[in-house]
């Protein structure tokens, strides 16, 4: 499962990930991280079994969760430029057989490079 963590400037200097992981003895992939001395973004993937307690942790210690924040693809907005395509770090965006825009959810980052990138904002996260 997908989470992204967003740290205040206070929590910043925190070792609030590595808290998690040793306190749930879980195995944490970062997929992508910002982090300032303004605050922080940091998108995680954490086993599906331990993601309730995980998630637990991560608020306990002051960080916001949000969980499941992933692209969508309005089809009646998209023209099929494929712009969104050329940018995909990790090709989650691609062409279908029949040239529609396809994608990827496991395998999507939320760089949102895509979202920067469509001439007609066919590209919007869910839950904004």
């Amino acid at each position: 499962m997908k989470v992204e963590l967003r740290f205040s400037t206070e929590r910043v200097s925190e070792p609030i990930i590595s808290s998690v992981i040793l306190q749930e003895k879980a195995q944490i992939n970062i997929l992508r991280a910002q982090v300032s001395e303004d605050g922080g973004r940091v998108l995680l993937e954490v086993p599906d079994n331990q993601a309730d307690e995980i998630i637990k942790a991560f608020r306990k210690l002051g960080a916001e969760v949000i969980v499941g924040k992933i692209i969508e693809i309005i089809e009646d907005k998209c023209i099929e430029c494929g712009h969104c395509i050329t940018l995909c770090p990790v090709n989650a965006i691609f062409f279908e057989k029949d040239y529609s825009i396809g994608l990827d959810e496991q395998k999507c980052i939320q760089c949102d490079s895509c979202l920067d990138a469509c001439p007609t904002r066919a590209i919007k996260l869910y839950g904004e």
